[in-house]
């Protein structure tokens, strides 16, 4: 692959990022002390929109693998998503003069329409990936490129988002206002760079012909996606890929949606602060990319998951005990952090590509899209969970939106779901991805006997 490749593809991610982050980091701080919703029904909202998700990713999977247009398969599904998922985003932060159960529908519905774009534009991205190379080392390296602009992302979302509403706020402009602009701003960026990749990518995403119709499907309509959705999660690799998957993303969901309450309510940080410490998280990441990548491709994806999973339970691990207030234990939070949500996206997606060639090989048809919209599914259903869990824990502690001091139990609730309860999670994902099968030699193997089975016909 052209480097002009591998930038044109991975561009998106950076609207990838700020679109999945800004939703598992700031929705229920924004719902719960901005639109005063209580934090068990945010919790909820978050659950709803995850269950919308579970019920769509099959439907967007089955459609984006059957898509066949002049313009290609992949580019024309993402942009059409890509406008209602910048306006979904706007519209998700902006506070409307309601009741509070009217206001926790109305927020409720939004999210379904948000996950619904996101994942009709990410399950054709990342489709789209798997058909730029099947090789196993390049793949790696793709995903690395792409992993650079999902760390730009998460660093325009982490660090615009406190500055840009403070600055706001010092204008004179209302708190809710200035959610509303920051999220407008954000949704503008992400349509900006889907656009971008939609015409960068032309040429891996060819004009289709009359020979490129998708295998006809013996059952159709509903039980016919449903049919094929089961006939992928039978797949041994996606059992293991899926627990893992849900584990990891989990930890990452409470990790990232705590991570705002830690740091005002028990660390007491202004905002300038908070904002600096946000930045850090996606710097160490980038710093570490090529690390990653390094040991991913000299000994296998799975080791290399498996080692910086273990390495960032282990700190956080040892944070809950010695506690967390001097600068140096500062520090190791924030890398523990990193290592805890970033590393997923660094190599993950690059496992599904995997399953994609695993499948083809044992099924003989080209399933992309319906393979990588687990990820999608997994993605919103963990987004879901995580935050019902954590709204659940802090309703049980005696969170209060309208205060600015905490009390005693509910400052404990929250140390622990930034510490302890997040990679328990992260431990069932190591344990899933090292009973993954598909190795590096593995991989090489499928190859070769795809090879040979295009030889014969």
């Amino acid at each position: 692959m052209k480097r002009s490749d591998k930038l044109g593809y991975s561009i998106a991610s950076t609207g990838d990022a700020i679109a999945y982050t800004f939703i598992g980091t700031f929705l229920m701080f924004f719902l719960t002390t901005v639109a005063k919703i209580d934090p068990a029904k945010a919790g909820i909202i978050s659950a709803v929109g995850a269950i919308w998700n579970a019920i769509f990713n099959p439907f967007m999977g089955y459609f984006s693998d059957k898509v066949r247009t002049r313009f290609g398969k992949r580019r024309p599904v993402m942009l059409a998503f890509s406008i209602p998922l910048g306006v979904s985003l706007f519209l998700l932060y902006t506070v409307v003069p309601l009741p509070e159960n009217l206001k926790a529908i109305y927020y409720g519905l939004i999210l379904m329409l948000f996950w619904t774009s996101y994942t009709g534009f990410f399950v054709p991205y990342l489709a789209l990936g798997a058909e730029y190379t099947t090789n196993y080392d390049d793949r790696i390296v793709l995903r690395l490129y792409a992993s650079f602009f999902n760390m730009m992302g998460i660093l325009i979302c982490m660090f615009s988002p406190t500055l840009l509403i403070d600055f706001l706020k010092s204008k004179g402009v209302e708190t809710d206002h200035a959610w509303s602009l920051t999220a407008g701003m954000l949704g503008l960026i992400i349509m900006t760079v889907i656009f971008i990749t939609v015409h960068l990518s032309k040429s891996k995403d060819l004009p289709c012909s009359k020979e490129d119709a998708p295998i006809k499907d013996k059952r159709k309509g509903i039980p016919g996606i449903f049919a094929e959705y089961l006939s992928v999660a039978k797949l041994r690799p996606m059992i293991y890929l899926t627990i893992a998957s849900l584990a990891s993303l989990i930890c990452y969901a409470i990790l990232m949606s705590d991570m705002l309450y830690f740091m005002t309510y028990n660390l007491r940080f202004s905002p300038k602060i908070i904002a600096l410490l946000l930045l850090i998280r996606p710097l160490l990441a980038v710093a570490i990319i090529p690390l990653v990548g390094r040991i991913a491709i000299k000994t296998d994806k799975r080791l290399a998951i498996i080692a910086f999973y273990f390495i960032g339970i282990a700190l956080m691990v040892l944070l809950h005990f010695i506690g967390i207030e001097s600068k140096f234990t500062i520090a190791l939070y924030l890398l523990a952090l990193m290592l805890c949500t970033c590393i997923y996206w660094q190599l993950m997606p690059a496992i599904y590509y995997d399953v994609c060639d695993y499948d083809r090989l044992h099924s003989g048809k080209s399933r992309q899209g319906t393979i990588v919209s687990f990820q999608g599914l997994i993605e919103a259903v963990a987004v879901g969970a995580g935050s019902l869990i954590l709204g659940t824990l802090l309703k049980l502690s005696g969170f209060d939106g309208n205060a600015t001091v905490q009390n005693s139990e509910t400052l404990a609730r929250i140390e622990t779901c930034t510490t302890i309860i997040p990679v328990i999670f992260l431990a069932v994902a190591a344990v899933s991805v090292y009973l993954y099968p598909i190795t590096k030699r593995a991989h090489e193997e499928i190859l070769r006997d795809l090879a040979n089975n295009k030889q014969k016909d």
